[in-house]
């Protein structure tokens, strides 16, 4: 994969909110991680002191980001041109702690936002005793759209926070009677696994890739049109009942990368509807994937995945990659 490419995948991939740490905002800064739909950058006067004017902003913003993809807001980092440039060292956790950060969004914003999250980070090499707060946004779904604190609706749009039109709010209304449909990728059951190496293979052992399809709306899915695109230079056999297509091109960041695409249409009543909260293999069968024997000196390879899926009402899509770093490959997911 073209290094452009892996400096695009390092930026993307996150860990999950509970691990990250002052380490990875660090990492973020040092890579330039930019601004987008699902990130966001504040100073720490953005809250701090925090105002009535101060908490109409915060119930802009973090609203817009539910009414919208979801997301993750840093408050506490510095910004150039949507570019982060240093860490914001003036919260104290004993003037704004993450208990009282919390208490107020969830006063301010109506419906409440469920199943949103605050990371207090800790400072200890930057500026001890001091703090930032990564307020992680999910996409509202049956309790959608959420409302401001000047009665309005907000969405992103263009790295702000912008009202909303009356179609736009019915759409979002709409989401509560569709179903909302996601991938999960496994190695054997588990995010990481080992890669064994022959002298005379040209590739890997095998090992199983597992696809799960999950819905997180109360709208049970009947029918779904599934497409997986896994980085060509994998290689993949025992597809089971899903169709195989190799070196399909897609222009990602305006650079064409060759896919190997698997697809399926998932319809009952050969197939049970898929419901909230429930976990799907959308194969009986593990697909089986290996390695190129020639990326086994390799220090760190990303290799690309995209999906989407498509039900009635509904079309998600996102992106994750394979990891591999000495001979374990992982799944890193956004």
């Amino acid at each position: 994969m073209p290094s452009i490419q892996l400096r695009i995948f390092k930026m993307t991939m996150t860990t999950p909110l509970k691990e990250w740490s002052e380490e990875t905002i660090l990492s973020m800064i040092k890579d330039r991680v930019q601004e987008s739909l699902e990130l966001d950058y504040k100073e720490c006067p953005a809250i701090f002191p925090l105002t009535e004017g101060k908490k109409k902003e915060l119930s802009k913003d973090v609203s817009a980001f539910a009414n919208s993809a979801g997301g993750i807001i840093i408050y506490g980092i510095k910004e150039n041109g949507h570019i982060p440039t240093e860490i914001d060292t003036e919260f104290d956790p004993n003037a704004l702690s993450k208990e009282r950060l919390e208490q107020i969004i969830n006063s301010i914003i109506h419906p409440r936002i469920n199943e949103l999250l605050i990371k207090q980070i800790e400072l200890v090499t930057t500026s001890p005793g001091h703090v930032l707060y990564v307020v992680s946004i999910p996409q509202a779904t049956t309790r959608a759209p959420h409302q401001a604190t000047d009665k309005r609706y907000y969405k992103r749009f263009n790295f702000e926070s912008v009202a909303m039109e009356d179609y736009e709010i019915r759409d979002i209304l709409r989401r509560a009677t569709t179903p909302d449909l996601h991938f999960h990728f496994y190695l054997g059951g588990q995010d990481t696994v080992p890669i064994q190496f022959s002298q005379d293979q040209p590739f890997s052992e095998e090992v199983d890739m597992i696809i799960a399809v999950e819905n997180r709306a109360e709208e049970p899915a009947s029918y779904a049109v599934m497409d997986v695109f896994i980085d060509s230079a994998l290689k993949l056999s025992n597809s089971a009942d899903l169709a195989m297509t190799n070196n399909v091109f897609l222009t990602l960041k305006d650079e064409k990368i060759s896919f190997t695409h698997l697809s399926k249409n998932w319809s009952i009543p050969s197939k049970l509807p898929i419901f909230k909260e429930t976990n799907f293999r959308i194969t009986d069968i593990p697909i089986k994937l290996a390695i190129p024997k020639d990326h086994a000196d390799s220090e760190v390879i990303y290799y690309m995945c995209v999906w989407q899926i498509r039900s009635p009402g509904m079309i998600n899509n996102g992106s994750f990659a394979f990891v591999l770093k000495d001979s374990y490959l992982t799944v890193a997911k956004p």
